[in-house]
């Protein structure tokens, strides 16, 4: 459904905002979120970081094949003493190295840089999910502006209407002249209510251009409500939040890929074996005369001694698995923590929604029912003042109300990591896991 503020907006709006007036083509909360999910900063920063860990991957891989060097050498010798002699030597090497066997040193290294690009591409997902919350709340928020400044509209009109026939009233001496100036003073607040409320209009918007990135052009559209996506109980939304969400799936791979730190540390140690062979070619390089010489080998390395280098260094890659673990129970508790209270923040906007529409209905029969009276005499212009500021309160806490659920919808989603998927769009590209394999 669309909010249609009809010639509110074209008085106000469009010209005092710079909304557009057209129709034809509104904004909508899928376009805005699609159009951050391509241009948010920190979704591009993510985005290269994930694709720096994929190199190292390819780096940490390259640990299976062989190296293969070759260098050449061409140089002067001049001798003057206590003969002349000038050669030129040159040389050639063709080395060729390949591991055999170093205790997993490579297979743990590339686990680990693959569980880095996991937790890369999870954070990536979790800082989609967040920037979509960040514009779901803008956008809304610019919507609940935009509607609460129509009813700011809305009681100036009534306190405009009132204040008229309370001016031919006084004139003709029905009424006396100290209630049109007390009509006259509440008109005044009404009048500035307008204004606080264009104000908070234009802090919404500047709120949405801070997010989005663009200024909304458009009718802004009401999105529906996500409520059929949430699951029943709380209890069902937390399990699924602490097996969905992308921010502790991050902190997991960030735990795996500390174990894979450790296991290399430790290997580091250990005796390896290497397989060399080299091809030398050299011409006038010590003797006259032309040399060439084959050699192939068989190398086992075992250190025996470098200061306790890799002792501490083991157990530093076991302190940074403690650290990892820590950093995983808070993510966890942060999440349980954040779609509990958004859980309950939405379940009592419901609440309040179901009696708020209640008391709309009556403060609105009150109303009715109090200008009527007024009309024959049997209430005051102030009684009817009263139930007219009575249904603005109340539908501006209606209002409120209402949004006030629909962000809690959006967050429990996005606690859930399914906030994007749920307005029907996708994570950028890199947010996909398929290259980090499965680690161990």
């Amino acid at each position: 459904m669309k909010i249609s503020f009809k010639s509110i907006l074209a008085a106000f709006l469009a010209g005092f905002f710079g909304f557009g007036t057209s129709v034809a083509s509104a904004e909508t909360l899928q376009n805005a979120i699609g159009h951050l999910l391509k241009t948010n900063p920190d979704i591009n920063a993510v985005s290269y970081n994930k694709q720096a860990r994929e190199k190292e991957v390819i780096q940490a891989k390259s640990g299976y094949y062989p190296k293969i060097d070759f260098s050449y050498a061409l140089g002067v010798n001049e001798q003057s003493h206590p003969y002349y002699d000038k050669s030129e030597p040159e040389s050639a090497v063709l080395s060729y190295r390949q591991n055999i066997f170093n205790f997993g040193t490579t297979t743990n290294e590339m686990y680990r840089q693959m569980n880095r690009v996991k937790s890369a591409a999870y954070k990536l997902q979790g800082t989609s999910e967040n920037v979509a919350l960040d514009a779901a709340s803008v956008y809304l928020n610019l919507l609940r502006r935009l509607e609460l400044f129509c009813l700011a509209v809305e009681n100036l009109t009534n306190h405009e209407r009132i204040y008229d026939q309370m001016k031919l009233r006084s004139e003709s001496g029905v009424d006396r002249t100290s209630d049109l100036d007390q009509v006259m003073g509440r008109l005044a607040l009404a009048q500035s209510n307008v204004v606080i409320a264009k104000a908070n209009v234009v802090d919404a918007k500047t709120d949405y251009q801070s997010i989005i990135g663009y200024l909304p052009q458009e009718e802004l559209t009401m999105p529906d409500s996500l409520e059929k996506v949430i699951p029943i109980t709380m209890e069902e939304t937390v399990q699924l939040a602490l097996k969905d969400n992308p921010t502790l799936t991050s902190a997991k791979a960030d735990l795996e890929a500390r174990e894979s730190q450790h296991a290399v540390a430790k290997s580091i140690a250990l005796p390896t074996l290497d397989i060399a062979a080299d091809y030398k070619w050299e011409d006038e390089v010590e003797r006259d005369g032309y040399e060439e010489e084959w050699t192939a080998s068989a190398i086992v390395n075992v250190n025996l001694f470098n200061g306790m280098a890799d002792k501490a260094r083991i157990d530093e890659t076991q302190l940074l698995i403690y650290e990892a673990l820590e950093i995983l129970n808070s993510t966890q508790r942060e999440v349980v923590q954040s779609v509990r209270l958004s859980w309950e923040a939405r379940k009592a906007a419901i609440g309040k929604v179901a009696h708020l529409e209640e008391y709309v209905k009556a403060a609105g029969l009150t109303k009715d029912a109090f200008g009527k009276q007024w009309a024959i005499g049997r209430r005051t212009m102030f009684d009817v003042l009263d139930t007219e500021a009575e249904l603005i309160n109340a539908k501006v806490s209606l209002v409120n109300a209402k949004y006030d659920q629909l962000i809690s919808e959006y967050r429990i989603l996005s606690g859930m990591g399914k906030l994007v998927h749920s307005v029907g769009l996708e994570w950028p590209e890199d947010a996909g896991v398929t290259m980090a394999g499965n680690g161990k």
